[in-house]
């Protein structure tokens, strides 16, 4: 039996660039992860930095593919990152570390949850300002 997307579980984030705060990496490291949608003639692909004061780490270059989406997870308040291919649709969590992958018609019902999905009604930390959260909701 395929897997079923679970869309009660997300709302779709509508920004292209998103900060993850206590970001923990390699052994015992903390910092903070900037995620981002580039897009360009190749399509679009997920882009990520590490963040740590006094240190500097290399930007992380995903796949390009048809179209990227951020996902926010209501129960916990993770982001999600969703991307959209010719075979279908693959999840990434916060790392890129592995994928759930979603074809066939659990695709198609994918595109129609993306199609109707609201704005995620979420505060999302502005990038490099730690003090406050920025509220993206358009009025």
């Amino acid at each position: 039996m395929l897997k079923q997307f679970e869309t009660d579980r997300f709302d779709l984030v509508r920004t292209d660039k998103v900060r993850i705060a206590n970001f923990h990496f390699g052994h015992d490291r903390q910092g903070e992860r900037d995620v981002w949608i580039e897009t360009g003639a190749k399509g679009e692909r997920f882009l990520s930095q590490i963040i740590v004061p006094g240190e500097t780490y290399a930007v992380r270059k995903e796949i390009y593919t048809t179209r990227c989406y951020i996902l926010h997870e209501k129960a916990t308040g993770r982001y999600w990152f969703l991307d959209q291919n010719d075979c279908g649709f693959w999840l990434h969590d916060e790392h890129f570390s592995g994928a759930e992958t979603f074809f066939g018609d659990e695709s198609i019902s994918i595109q129609n949850w993306l199609a109707d999905a609201p704005p995620a009604d979420i505060l999302v930390p502005a990038p490099g300002d730690r003090s406050r959260l920025t509220d993206t909701r358009e009025d």
